[in-house]
């Protein structure tokens, strides 16, 4: 698990990093921190939501007017509740994620964005009710695909709202049923000047 952690840490330090270094002659680049609330859900699982959070950096290239590119890098908590019949109180899958956003601004203040994400899972456990937990990520893929929609809304140059709807494009189970994880994001994003 160690090694495995070590060397995703190595291809997404040297991915953001190659962006970096190839955008910032030509562009306007800005860099900025954000977070918040995550919903989450998986696919073919009986249960319901989960409620968690997501937080992380990233990288703001203006290209014109109209369009920017915005790469990030995240920590998410994601996962779902199971049935309350159930001794298994929760799903919990984390992700380090890398989506690569297009954003195209409407207007100075309101955008619209997409793009893919890779995710890298960090960790899978189940959560019972008598807090004992169990390990699960050999039920678990280590990487997935998704595709991201969403808009925001910046009130000034530093400080925006942002809602993203994240699906996944990959099944995530390494067992017979096929599972994605859904999840709609709400948070704030902070550029620094």
């Amino acid at each position: 698990m160690v090694n495995k952690t070590h060397k995703m840490k190595k291809i997404i330090s040297a991915l953001f990093l190659v962006f970096i270094i190839s955008g910032a002659a030509k562009a306007q680049l800005e860099f900025g921190a954000k977070g918040g609330l995550n919903v989450s859900d998986v696919t073919n699982l009986n249960g319901s939501a989960r409620v968690s959070g997501h937080l992380g950096l990233f990288a703001h290239k203006t290209l014109n007017d109209h369009w920017c590119v915005q790469p990030e890098l995240l920590y998410s908590f994601e996962g779902q509740k199971y049935p309350t019949n159930n001794d298994a109180k929760l799903l919990a899958l984390d992700y380090i994620q890398i989506p690569v956003m297009v954003q195209y601004y409407a207007t100075k203040q309101f955008y619209l964005e997409f793009g893919p994400q890779l995710g890298f899972n960090t960790n899978a456990r189940v959560k019972y009710d008598n807090g004992n937990k169990t390990e699960v990520d050999n039920q678990y893929t280590s990487a997935e695909l998704a595709v991201n929609l969403g808009l925001g809304y910046m009130f000034t140059n530093q400080v925006g709202l942002y809602t993203r709807y994240v699906a996944g494009v990959t099944d995530i189970s390494k067992n017979d049923n096929t599972t994605y994880n859904r999840v709609w994001q709400l948070g704030l994003q902070y550029r620094f000047k």
